[in-house]
C-alpha cells in the first residue's frame, strides 16, 4: 500500500520547507499548521512593495497564499498585463512551492451550489487568462468573504476546488469545516500587519486549530520603500519562531487538505474511449477487459471519442432510468444545452459532460461540466507507468481502446489501475459516477433539469387537440352566468365571491381593483363571443369606469384598494400595486377594443401612478405607508401593465439579460423561489393580454413540466393557482415551491401564518384550479390540458358559473360557491382559444 507521504511525493511539485530547528523538534513537539494569506492584490496595490515582501518571505522559507481580485464586475480587478500580475507571475515561476495565487469570489458564501460552480469556473478561467502557464495546473483553493450565514460550499469541487478561504473583515476565531464532499473551508483568521510590535502577542499562543494570518497588500503602502523588506523578514521570522511544546508547520492554503485531520481522498474516473474507426474486435476487447477489471473491483465506463468534435461530449444521467445507462454521445445544441433529441422524460434527468484540459475544468455558462482528463493513448506512458504522476486533483483517465489489443499493454494498464485502487487515497469510479459525485445539486437544479428533460414532450405532444368550439361556447355561457346573476344593476359592479347555498346566501360586496380588472376582461370576452350585444357591453363599461375613478389621499390620486359593489364610488384609501396592475392590463386592452376605443385613457391619466414608483419598483400604499410589490409573483405582471401606459418600472424576474441561457434560467428560478410558490395566475395571463415575456415563458415551462411529471409518476392531475375557498382562511396561494426538494405543491395565505404552510394543511386544501385549467388550455395545446379542462367541465359547474376549484383529496368542488376571477379568466381563456383558432 502506498503511504500518504509517498503519494504527496508523486502528486505535488510544491514542497513544504522546514528549518533545521523545526525538523529536529518534529519528533517530540506538536505541529501548528500556519497559513499566511495576503489579500488586497488589486489594481491599486503597489507591485514594488509587494515584490519585496514576497521575496523576503521566500528567503525565510515562509509559504504565502496570494488572493487576487479578477472579478469582471469589480472596478479594482487586476488586469492580466498589469504590473502586479506580472510581478506575481514571475514569483510563481521563481519560487514554486512557496507561493500560490488564488482567485477571489467575494460572495461565494451566499451563492447556491449552481452559482458557486459557475463563479468558481469563471474565476479559474480569469486566473488562467491572466497568469497563463505560470500556475501549476488549475488552482485547488478559492477565497471569498466571510459571512455570518454561509451556504455550504457544495458547488466548488466541480471546478477542482478543495480548499475555501473565508477571509474575515476583522479578526475572527478560525473555524475549520470539513465537508462530506471532501472540501475544507477555513473560516476566519487574524488580521495582522507587518509591524512586529503590534503582532508579537498574536503569534505565540498555540491554537487548537490552524493559524490563518491575513495581511493586506494595501497595508504595505504604510511602510517606506526602503524598510519594507526588513519588516517582511522580521514578520516571517516571527511567524516561524518556535515556542513551547509546538513547532510551526507553515503551509500553503491548498496543502491543508492533505493534513491527517481532513482525510484527503481523490476521485478518479476510469473511462475507455472508442475511436470513430473502432472495429467490432475493438469493441469486444473493451467489453472483455472491462469485465476483467470489474471482477477485480475497478469500475469503468466507455464511450465514443468526443474530442474530434468540439461541440460534442457525453450525456450523463442524474436521475430516473438514466442512472442505469452508460454514457451516451451528445452534441451540444446552439444557444444552450438540452437533453438528447431521443431522450424522453421517462428516462430522467441528466447533464452534458466534456473531457477537457485541467485549466478549463468546471461548469460552463452553457451548463456543460468540463471534467479534467488525463489521456492514456500512448504505449510509452504504460512502459513508464511506475513513475507516472496523476497529481493531487480529481481527474478522469481517458484510456484509448486501441491499446487493449496488445496483451503487454493490457497487463501494464491493470498494474497501473490496481496500484491506484490500492493506494488508500483514491476513489476509483466510472465516468458517470465521477460526474454524479461532483456535479452541483439542489432544489433549483432539480427544477431546471426536469424542465430540460420535459421540454420536448411539452412542446411536441404526441397528439394534436382540435378545439371543441361548441363545448367551449357552452363553457363560456356557464362562466357568464355568474355575471348575469350577480352584477349589481345600479353600480354595474359584480361581487367578488358568492355563496348561494339554500338559506345561506352571502355576497362578498367588496371588490379589489384586481376583481374589477377581471370583470372588464369578462365583458370583453362576452361581447367577442357574442354572449352579449355591443350596446350592452358599452353600457356596462360606462357604469364601471366612474366607480374606479379613485380618491386622493396623502397628495396622491389613485385607484382604491377596494370598492363596494352595492354603493357608488365608495371604498377605502389604500392602494395595491399588484391589483392596480391587473386593472391597468384590463384598461389597456379595453382601450384597444374596437367598441370602446380610448374610453379608459382619461381615467388612467387622472391617477398619480408615478408617485408610487420608487427606485423603479411599484409600491402599494397601506395605511399611508409604501410597501414594495417585489415579494409577490404579481410584480412582473404588474410591471408589464404599468409599462403599457408609459410608466417605466422594474421587475424582479428580469435577470436574463446579459446571462447565458442556463445562468439566466437558474437565476430566475432562484428569484421565484425567494418569492414563494408559483401558480398559473398571473403567470399565464401575460400570454393572453400582452404576449409572453421570456421570463414568464420559462417559468411556465417549469411549472408545466412539474405538473406533467407528477401526472406521469402518480397519475394525479395537478393544476395550482391562487383563489378563494369557502372556509377560513378564505383565500389561498397554491403553487410549485422552487426552493424545496422534489415536487412540493405548497400553500400560502395573505397573512403567511405557519399553520397554513404545514403538510397537513396543504394536503387538506390542495386543489385543481378551474381557471388554471382553462388558462393552460389557452396557453398550450397539449393532451394534459385537455384532461384538466375535461375534469373541470365535469365536476366544477354550478348553477351560477364554475366553482373556484376542485379539492384534490375529495375530488369534489363546492357546487354552491363561485367567484368573479374564476369565471372571468375562464371567459378570457375561451375567447383567446377561439380567436386563435379562427
Amino acid at each position: 500500500m502506498i503511504g500518504r507521504r509517498t503519494f504527496l511525493k508523486w502528486g505535488t511539485t510544491a514542497p513544504v520547507f522546514f528549518s533545521q530547528q523545526t525538523l529536529a523538534r518534529a519528533a517530540s513537539a506538536i505541529p501548528q499548521n500556519t497559513i499566511v494569506v495576503i489579500d488586497g492584490f488589486d489594481r491599486s496595490a503597489d507591485p514594488e512593495r509587494a515584490a519585496l515582501v514576497l521575496d523576503a518571505f521566500a528567503r525565510a522559507g515562509l509559504p504565502v497564499t496570494c488572493v487576487v481580485d479578477l472579478g469582471p464586475t469589480s472596478q479594482e480587478a487586476l488586469a492580466p498585463q498589469s504590473a502586479v500580475s506580472t510581478m506575481l507571475k514571475e514569483r510563481l515561476i521563481k519560487t514554486p512551492g512557496l507561493i500560490e495565487v488564488v482567485p477571489l469570489v467575494k460572495d461565494l458564501s451566499r451563492m447556491s451550489p449552481y452559482f458557486q460552480a459557475r463563479a468558481v469556473h469563471d474565476a479559474i478561467q480569469a486566473l488562467h487568462n491572466g497568469f497563463g502557464g505560470s500556475t501549476d495546473g488549475a488552482p485547488q483553493t478559492i477565497a471569498c468573504d466571510m459571512r455570518d450565514r454561509s451556504v455550504a460550499p457544495s458547488g466548488v469541487r466541480a471546478s477542482g476546488i478543495r480548499t475555501v478561504l473565508a477571509r474575515p473583515f476583522v479578526s475572527a476565531p478560525v473555524r475549520p469545516e470539513a465537508w462530506e464532499d471532501g472540501v475544507v473551508r477555513m473560516v476566519g483568521g487574524q488580521r495582522v500587519r507587518l509591524k512586529s510590535a503590534q503582532n508579537a502577542a498574536l503569534f505565540y499562543p498555540r491554537q487548537a486549530v490552524e493559524r490563518v494570518l491575513y495581511l493586506s497588500a494595501q497595508d504595505f503602502l504604510d511602510h517606506p520603500l526602503a524598510r519594507v523588506a526588513q519588516a517582511a523578514t522580521t514578520f516571517a521570522l516571527q511567524v516561524l519562531q518556535q515556542q513551547g511544546d509546538y513547532w510551526v508547520s507553515p503551509i500553503l492554503a491548498a496543502d491543508i487538505q492533505f493534513r491527517d485531520a481532513y482525510a484527503y481522498k481523490r476521485l478518479m474516473g476510469v473511462h475507455f474511449v472508442l475511436e470513430a474507426r473502432a472495429t467490432s474486435q475493438d469493441q469486444a476487447a473493451v467489453r472483455a477487459f472491462r469485465r476483467e477489471l470489474s471482477g477485480a473491483g475497478v469500475p469503468t465506463s466507455f464511450g465514443n471519442d468526443p474530442t474530434s468534435d468540439p461541440q460534442s461530449g457525453y450525456w450523463i444521467g442524474l436521475g430516473g432510468a438514466e442512472l442505469t445507462k452508460d454514457v451516451a454521445h451528445f452534441r451540444f445544441s446552439e444557444g444552450g444545452v438540452g437533453p438528447r433529441v431521443q431522450s424522453t422524460p421517462h428516462e430522467g434527468y441528466g447533464i452534458a459532460a466534456a473531457l477537457s484540459e485541467r485549466d478549463r475544468v468546471g461548469l460552463t455558462a452553457q451548463n456543460v461540466l468540463n471534467v479534467p482528463v488525463i489521456a492514456i493513448d500512448d504505449p510509452k506512458m504504460l512502459i513508464n507507468a511506475s513513475g507516472f504522476s496523476f497529481g493531487t486533483a480529481d481527474c478522469v483517465l481517458a484510456i484509448s481502446a486501441g491499446l487493449l489489443g496488445n496483451r503487454a499493454y493490457r497487463n501494464a494498464l491493470k498494474d497501473l489501475l490496481y496500484q491506484v485502487l490500492d493506494d488508500g487515497i483514491t476513489d476509483v469510479v466510472s465516468l458517470p459516477e465521477y460526474v454524479r459525485r461532483l456535479v452541483p445539486t439542489g432544489p433549483y437544479l432539480t427544477h431546471f433539469r426536469r424542465t430540460q428533460a420535459y421540454q420536448h414532450d411539452a412542446l411536441h405532444p404526441p397528439e394534436h387537440r382540435h378545439t371543441e368550439r361548441e363545448q367551449l361556447l357552452a363553457d363560456a355561457k356557464v362562466a357568464w352566468s355568474y355575471f348575469e346573476r350577480w352584477t349589481n344593476p345600479e353600480t354595474g359592479l359584480c361581487p367578488a365571491t358568492v355563496n348561494f347555498a339554500p338559506g345561506q346566501r352571502r355576497l362578498h360586496e367588496a371588490v379589489t381593483m384586481w376583481d374589477v380588472g377581471s370583470h372588464i376582461f369578462a365583458l370583453m370576452a362576452a361581447v367577442d363571443l357574442e354572449l352579449i350585444a355591443p350596446q350592452g357591453f358599452q353600457s356596462a363599461i360606462r357604469r364601471i369606469l366612474p366607480n374606479i375613478a379613485g380618491r386622493r389621499s396623502q397628495g396622491r390620486h389613485l385607484p382604491q384598494g377596494w370598492i363596494a359593489t352595492d354603493r357608488f364610488k365608495w371604498g377605502n384609501k389604500n392602494f395595491d400595486g399588484c391589483d392596480a396592475g391587473r386593472l391597468l392590463a384590463a384598461l389597456y386592452n379595453l382601450d384597444m377594443h374596437p367598441l370602446v376605443q380610448e374610453k379608459s385613457a382619461p381615467t388612467v391619466a387622472s391617477w398619480d401612478l408615478e408617485a408610487i414608483v420608487a427606485d423603479g419598483i411599484i409600491h402599494s400604499v397601506e395605511e399611508g405607508k409604501l410597501a414594495s410589490t417585489f415579494r409577490s409573483h404579481c410584480a412582473h405582471y404588474a410591471a408589464w401593465a404599468f409599462r403599457t401606459w408609459g410608466i417605466d418600472v422594474n421587475s424582479p424576474y428580469e435577470v436574463l439579460r446579459g446571462a447565458s441561457q442556463s445562468d439566466g434560467q437558474m437565476a430566475l428560478l432562484e428569484v421565484g423561489g425567494h418569492i414563494g410558490p408559483m401558480g398559473a395566475e398571473p403567470l399565464l395571463m401575460e400570454a393572453l393580454e400582452f404576449g409572453m415575456s421570456p421570463e414568464s415563458a420559462y417559468l411556465a415551462d417549469v411549472l408545466f413540466a412539474a405538473q406533467l411529471e407528477e401526472h406521469d409518476e402518480t397519475g394525479r392531475l395537478i393544476c395550482v393557482s391562487e383563489g378563494p375557498i369557502n372556509s377560513p382562511p378564505w383565500f389561498l396561494y397554491q403553487g410549485l415551491q422552487f426552493d424545496a426538494p422534489g415536487r412540493v405543491w405548497a400553500t400560502d395565505t395573505v397573512d403567511s401564518l405557519p399553520e397554513h404552510r404545514t403538510n397537513a394543511f396543504r394536503d387538506a386544501h390542495l386543489s385543481i384550479s378551474s381557471k388554471g385549467a382553462f388558462l393552460w388550455s389557452a396557453y398550450r395545446d397539449h393532451p394534459f390540458c385537455d384532461k384538466l379542462r375535461a375534469l373541470v367541465r365535469d365536476r366544477a359547474k354550478t348553477p351560477y358559473g364554475f366553482a373556484s376549484s376542485i379539492n384534490e383529496r375529495a375530488g369534489q368542488a363546492s357546487t354552491t360557491y363561485s367567484d368573479i376571477n374564476t369565471n372571468a379568466v375562464i371567459l378570457q381563456s375561451i375567447a383567446h382559444m377561439l380567436k386563435t383558432e379562427a
